[in-house]
């Protein structure tokens, strides 16, 4: 813990802006894919898969990130992921061709590996325990408003300078300004690392609580789908929503999901993060199922923005719980991330599911995952050895 610290204003900022740095890419490659994939001649299919390949190596990068993370500073190892993210936009830019942009994406995804669980551990670091909650959800504020004011940002980049301009002008300045602010202004932290980088993996594994945690985050991360992804595909379908009301809808989501995580620590005050976590998650297997089977489009869609509204009460409270569940924070934190990409590629998986079913057999299996991370909450997770208490 950097105790002196604690009155330096720029510390939550600045890992405000780091977070930021990782929804550019992806946000760009979302609402340009059909242009960049004209661009390089390539099927919007096949363009598609720089959002899988990021995904993956993010996942895998997460993974490494667990040992690194033992051996390295923590505040070092988030400048050189912002670093990356940086040049991965300034290389996406100016890629020739399909596969040079498909390398560059591969960068990107390397650096979300490093700087998503590295943001998450500073916050251990820097702020004392009954803080954290706070600070978290606050994190959660910021990377709701960047996926709200990023489509509108990256539209009138392209309309000015196509996709081109979108990635240098918004990922590549958002990534350069992290780098910059965390790099001046976040100070130095006391881990130095550990010649055994195993040492954290070991205990994480040896810690049932922990293995719970992440077993139920990634249960969750694939569950969740439902009312982050699907649920906008299954509107278009069964009620022939225009593209101009899916997009309201989708804006809503957004503004959910910020009106929750600036809520999250007066939830996680009176709640804690174990039953904010365990309620948002049967919370969201309900709106799941309500969606599924709604009537009308205006039920559905209550139940879709509820459903967002209680998951980033529980997305922050998860990152609370598994943040306060060893010693080993970067490792566990390292993990955590890999659990949410891998939970995340599941969920979008299991659409192969509409080929030969439909949407209510997809909406229940997804609401299945949830319900037994919930389960695991329960069963498995105990909560930090001090109960966390937010300051209001």
């Amino acid at each position: 813990m950097v105790n002196e610290t604690k009155s330096n204003r720029l510390i939550l900022p600045s890992l405000l802006i780091a977070t930021l740095s990782t929804y550019p890419p992806s946000i760009v490659a979302s609402v340009l894919l059909t242009e960049i994939s004209k661009d390089l001649n390539v099927p919007i299919g096949i363009g598609g898969q720089i959002r899988t390949a990021a995904s993956m190596v993010a996942f895998i990068g997460s993974i490494a990130m667990t040992f690194i993370a033992a051996r390295y500073n923590y505040k070092r190892l988030l400048t050189v992921g912002l670093l990356v993210i940086a040049a991965s936009a300034v290389t996406s830019s100016l890629a020739p061709s399909f596969s040079v942009l498909l390398l560059s994406t591969v960068l990107t995804g390397a650096g979300m590996a490093i700087v998503v669980p590295m943001t998450t551990t500073l916050i251990a670091e820097y702020f004392p325990l009954a803080e954290q909650g706070r600070a978290m959800s606050l994190l959660g504020v910021g990377g709701g408003f960047g996926f709200l004011l990023g489509g509108t940002i990256v539209g009138q980049l392209a309309a000015v300078g196509g996709w081109r301009l979108a990635y240098i002008g918004f990922a590549g300045t958002l990534g350069a300004l992290g780098l910059i602010i965390t790099y001046f202004t976040l100070p130095d932290t006391e881990n130095k690392g550990v010649k055994d980088i195993t040492s954290g993996v070991r205990e994480i594994v040896s810690n049932r609580s922990a293995i719970g945690c992440l077993v139920s985050n990634l249960l969750a991360s694939a569950g969740i789908q439902g009312v982050y992804f699907w649920c906008f595909s299954f509107i278009k379908e069964t009620f022939q929503t225009s593209t101009v009301q899916t997009g309201y809808i989708f804006t809503g989501t957004a503004v959910m999901f910020i009106t929750g995580s600036y809520l999250t620590s007066r939830v996680l005050s009176r709640l804690g993060p174990k039953l904010t976590v365990t309620l948002g998650l049967i919370g969201t297997s309900v709106c799941t199922v309500v969606y599924n089977i709604s009537p009308t489009l205006s039920i559905a869609t209550v139940a879709i923005l509820t459903g967002n509204l209680l998951d980033s009460f529980r997305y922050n409270a998860h990152n609370t719980l598994s943040l306060g569940q060893t010693e080993s924070k970067g490792s566990m934190m390292s993990l955590h991330n890999a659990a949410s990409n891998l939970g995340y590629s599941i969920g979008s998986a299991l659409g192969v599911l509409l080929l030969v079913s439909n949407w209510l057999t997809l909406g229940t299996i997804l609401t299945a995952m949830s319900l037994t991370a919930a389960a695991t909450i329960l069963a498995v997770v105990k909560l930090p050895d001090s109960e966390i208490v937010l300051d209001q």
